[in-house]
């Protein structure tokens, strides 16, 4: 990054969620789908010289960007083009392929439901300096995907025992569906079905963005990179950053020194 990013970061399966000053970087492209949502004016620009100065822009996955002038006071969201609030954010807006199409044509988002919250995200612990903060920002984000559930609403019981089960097994290595599956005595098609739809993202992505949420975690905790990655189940510290870059366009440890983490 050419310019420092200062504010706090929220990782959880399917989202990265970052308030604060968002800075000038790279052209580069990573495979989530990126909202920006500031309260001043900041410039964005694509792979064919194209520009866009907006408070609000929504880019599609795999397409490269890069801000070239940033802001304070903004809220960037980062999701998994697979889950369902990442899909639904892309289905209501339309995003383009070059800047001058990732200005949304809605003019206000709508207002989330009261007491509703997205069932795969899980707001940060009280009693962290950023929580309020944090939890109010996902409101941001209810508000533009449109996705929500109920606040308390229960998921299936083989889901939750997967939830339940997942991060023991990342600690011994890769995690398969069939592994999950047999924890949780369900056929390996039903309890792909159920995780999907209960959860909003399918098994496998959510493991990989799981791992990289204790990952960050680690390193945010005081853990050398390498030490962070075999904790939460990758090869190493490469491979830890290779599948955090190829998914946010950065590595963590260019975020790790200006980022305050959130557990």
């Amino acid at each position: 990054m050419s310019h420092p990013w200062r504010g706090w970061c929220l990782l959880r399966p399917g989202l990265l969620l970052f308030g604060g000053t968002v800075g000038r970087n790279d052209l580069h492209a990573h495979h989530a789908v990126q909202l920006i949502v500031s309260a001043q004016p900041f410039t964005m620009g694509d792979a064919h010289g194209g520009e866009l100065t907006t408070q609000i822009a929504i880019v599609p996955p795999d397409v490269r960007h890069t801000v070239r002038k940033g802001a304070h006071e903004a809220l960037l969201v980062l999701m998994d083009p697979r889950s369902s609030p990442g899909r639904s954010l892309l289905a209501r807006f339309d995003a383009g392929l070059t800047a001058s199409g990732w200005a949304p044509t809605l003019k206000d988002p709508p207002a989330p439901a009261e007491g509703m919250r997205p069932l795969m995200f899980a707001e940060p612990a009280a009693g962290h300096a950023r929580s309020a903060e944090a939890a109010a920002a996902l409101r941001t984000v209810e508000g533009w995907t449109g996705h929500s559930a109920a606040e308390g609403a229960r998921l299936h019981p083989a889901v939750e025992a997967a939830i339940a089960v997942i991060p023991t097994l990342l600690r011994r290595g890769p995690v398969r569906l069939r592994t999950v599956a047999d924890a949780v005595h369900m056929s390996p098609s039903r309890l792909a079905h159920l995780f999907g739809a209960h959860v909003g993202i399918p098994l496998r992505p959510y493991v990989r963005w799981l791992r990289m949420q204790q990952a960050i975690g680690l390193v945010a905790g005081g853990q050398t990179l390498t030490a962070a990655a075999h904790s939460a189940g990758f090869t190493d510290g490469s491979h830890f950053t290779r599948v955090f870059r190829d998914t946010f366009g950065t590595t963590p440890s260019e975020l790790a020194a200006a980022i305050d983490w959130l557990p």
